[in-house]
């Protein structure tokens, strides 16, 4: 079989366009949920094509890109390069607070095919590339520091803001990076490590993959940048090799980043942080099939802070 990389067809993320009826329904029909898990398994990565409503898509933009201009003076640069910020969407406005955003039933239905029987929403923050960035990038990592299953654990959905291409930084995926990868694969942490949005165990890998990895990887399916449009969402198998990439426009580049872990999966502790005053709306779920681990807390604690300290590593005690 030739690989991507010698066909003439150009290597592009699949996407899953939901028919009349199954917008109706709020769920995919057989087909395209094949189509979506097929992509998943193969790829590490798949497109939902118009699944949240365009206006709720950009009240949380311009509300984010307002408090954009107060988070890049507090906040650690992600990954450790000038060109990216970790921010987290806002919790507090009930106006804000959309269904089809933070309990998405396309998105949670394909979780619980991949993942397994009501996965398990414990993970929120956001992910913003600063404008004007040029020439700078994150170098290819995962999200994880530590030696991670080789099987499905954990799916991050990604909500972009604004239109997501090249232009504006949109991040450089690699695709089907996911089926073969090990930690070993990974630098590995020294005691002079450091890395900001990271908790390091020397002897455990870094979130940088090891440049020979890169360029053999490359040889057989180089990265992609996708397009996407507001009202989209990216669904990434957490071991997917990606990279931040520069945001030539003026405007910023924000897109959310809710986390699903399978139930199998011994981490007891990662709870995203909520305000109590919305904890009705978030304790709902949206009537869809899926466990919110969560910790509500009084609405004057700084949940950006709070929900940026995470690890997806196995509890403690938990065998390998």
């Amino acid at each position: 079989m030739a690989s991507i990389a010698s066909q003439d067809v150009a290597d592009t993320p699949r996407q899953i366009h939901p028919t009349l009826d199954e917008l109706k329904a709020s769920a995919y029909d057989s087909p395209n949920i094949e189509a979506a898990l097929e992509a998943l398994h193969q790829d590490g990565f798949v497109v939902l094509k118009s699944v949240v409503d365009v206006d709720h898509v950009k009240n949380l933009n311009s509300f984010m890109a307002k408090d954009a201009e107060h988070m890049i003076k507090i906040k650690p640069f992600n990954q450790g390069v000038n060109s990216n910020i970790l921010q987290a969407p806002p919790l507090k406005q009930p106006e804000l607070l959309y269904n089809d955003v933070f309990f998405n039933p396309f998105v949670i239905q394909l979780m619980n095919a991949y993942l397994g029987s009501k996965p398990i929403w414990n993970f929120l923050t956001g992910n913003n590339a600063l404008p004007k960035t040029n020439g700078l990038r994150q170098p290819v990592h995962k999200d994880i520091t530590f030696f991670h299953p080789q099987c499905p654990f954990f799916v991050i959905a990604n909500v972009p803001l604004c239109s997501f291409n090249p232009s504006t930084g949109s991040t450089e995926f690699w695709l089907g990076s996911h089926a073969h990868t090990a930690g070993r694969q990974q630098k590995i942490t020294t005691p002079e490590s450091k890395l900001a949005n990271a908790r390091l165990v020397v002897g455990d890998p870094m979130c940088d993959v090891l440049p020979d990895v890169i360029e053999e990887r490359r040889k057989i399916r180089p990265p992609i940048q996708p397009s996407c449009e507001p009202g989209d969402i990216m669904l990434r198998d957490l071991r997917t090799w990606h990279a931040g990439m520069p945001n030539e426009s003026e405007n910023y580049r924000i897109m959310l980043a809710l986390g699903y872990q399978a139930q199998w999966y011994p981490n007891h502790t990662l709870r995203v942080k909520l305000p109590l005053s919305q904890g009705n709306f978030f304790m709902k779920h949206g009537g869809q099939p899926v466990e919110v681990r969560a910790d509500l807390l009084p609405d004057d604690v700084d949940f950006v802070k709070l929900n940026d300290d995470f690890t997806f590593r196995r509890s403690e005690g938990s065998k390998l």
